[in-house]
């Protein structure tokens, strides 16, 4: 499994755009940011255009140098065309260089879009007929100026501190990976530009690069997440007293069963998890052992099931159909034991779903944490977005290809994760800025 604020520096507010022309003999101007953060919109403005209609071409490199791109025709009558409010000559394209970004494709390969640690570079051209009238570069960053990191290292965790700009004490937010075992930077820095402490943890290490970390997901001490709780708590300009926890996949189970156990955990965010606990994830081994051990003992969790026709085993793997079968093969008991019990979590819950996830039914498992939350008079809220899979993440980046990666079917649409990327974001801000009331 896989598993902003504005910006100090005015980097986003609107300037004349001179000299970003590459477009040979024309005048068409652009008014709009320099730089923002991947998860800002793109208010962009072009002037000054001498032809009544004109393709907007963005394109982008992801991390592994595959060229991504999109295009739209626009109507620029009065010579002027501002792509944030406009809509595409046919009808389909309402959100400008934003969605035109998310409705980008590979121009090789189909695998999803993965950007640079940094961040990336859009290119927004201007074009009649092949023939170019401009263009310009917008630098889209993982939080924005001033957001510093350092590595932190703990006797039983380690991870990368991000931190806001100012010098005025932040509430913290630890971030949790899912069973890919590779730290959540990119999401650990966008919440540090939005004023969070936020620490990127790692938990387990499948390279084996850590020499104390586990490498594999089995028998993970619930301890070395909750000492990073803790350490956190107790640095300079970090404002207390709780903690966020934010958690994708196996990290939002994760999230969760720390939440409940913590009472300096205040609010907590799961995308994509689950509110039962399930055994670990082991490549030397079926049955593996525990995902999770507290005290050196196991925390209780719901066994695979032992009916191999299930589990599909051959790249891509469809997952869902083996977790779900599990779930069914599993009496009441042993469910009951592995429920979370997420009604002892201190602050606001949100919970992220893919309606069509195909690693694991995400809204199910979600839906067991919302029954007790329910039942208890919780705050919590459910989001589920029917179309999307396994892979929401935030905003703004492109969604082609997310359907299956070379090792896993994550399954949704590519217009499915545009609307989950964009419309859960906001929210998960929202319940972290509960940390400062």
């Amino acid at each position: 499994m896989t598993g902003e604020a504005e910006r100090d520096d005015g980097a986003s507010a609107p300037t004349e755009r001179e000299g970003a022309n590459e477009g040979a003999g024309t005048d068409v101007g652009f008014e709009g940011p320099t730089a923002v953060s991947v998860d800002e919109r793109i208010d962009l403005t072009i002037t000054d255009v001498p032809v009544e209609t004109v393709d907007i071409r963005v394109s982008l490199t992801d991390r592994s140098g595959r060229d991504w791109a999109a295009s739209a025709t626009y109507d620029t009558p009065a010579g002027t065309l501002d792509l944030e409010s406009a809509t595409s000559a046919d009808g389909e394209i309402t959100g400008g260089v934003i969605e035109l970004v998310q409705r980008a494709t590979p121009a090789e390969g189909s695998d999803p879009y993965e950007p640079e640690r940094d961040g990336d570079e859009l290119t927004v051209r201007v074009e009649r007929d092949g023939e170019p009238l401009g263009s310009t570069t917008i630098e889209r960053e993982f939080g924005g100026p001033g957001v510093e990191s350092e590595p932190v290292d703990g006797e039983s965790f380690v991870g990368r501190l991000y931190e806001p700009p100012g010098k005025e004490p932040a509430p913290a937010v630890i971030v949790l990976h899912g069973s890919s075992g590779e730290p959540a930077d990119g999401i650990a820095q966008l919440l540090a530009s939005h004023g969070f402490a936020a620490l990127a943890l790692q938990y387990f290490d499948w390279q084996g690069r850590r020499e104390n970390l586990p490498t594999e997901l089995v028998a993970v001490p619930l301890e070395s997440v909750e000492n990073a709780v803790e350490s956190v708590r107790e640095r300079d300009g970090v404002r207390g007293p709780d903690v966020g926890l934010f958690g994708t996949s196996k990290g939002g189970e994760l999230a969760l069963l720390v939440g409940s156990r913590l009472e300096s955990v205040g609010p907590v965010v799961s995308v994509n998890g689950s509110g039962v606990v399930w055994a670990g994830i082991s490549r030397r081994e079926f049955p593996p052992g525990p995902s999770w051990t507290a005290d050196d003992e196991p925390v209780s969790s719901v066994p695979y099931t032992d009916d191999h026709s299930v589990w599909d085993v051959r790249p891509p793997m469809e997952m869902e159909p083996g977790y779900s079968q599990s779930l069914e093969d599993a009496d009441e008991g042993t469910i009951a034991e592995a429920t979370i019990p997420v009604e002892s979590i201190a602050g606001p819950v949100l919970l992220v779903s893919g309606g069509s996830d195909r690693m694991w039914d995400s809204v199910r498992l979600h839906d067991i944490a919302v029954d007790r939350l329910e039942r208890h008079d919780c705050d919590y809220e459910h989001l589920v977005y029917p179309d999307a899979g396994h892979a929401i993440t935030v905003p703004y980046l492109p969604t082609a290809d997310r359907e299956r990666t070379a090792q896993f079917v994550t399954g949704g649409s590519a217009d499915g994760y545009a609307e989950a990327d964009r419309d859960h974001w906001p929210r998960v801000l929202e319940t972290f800025e509960t940390l400062r009331t």
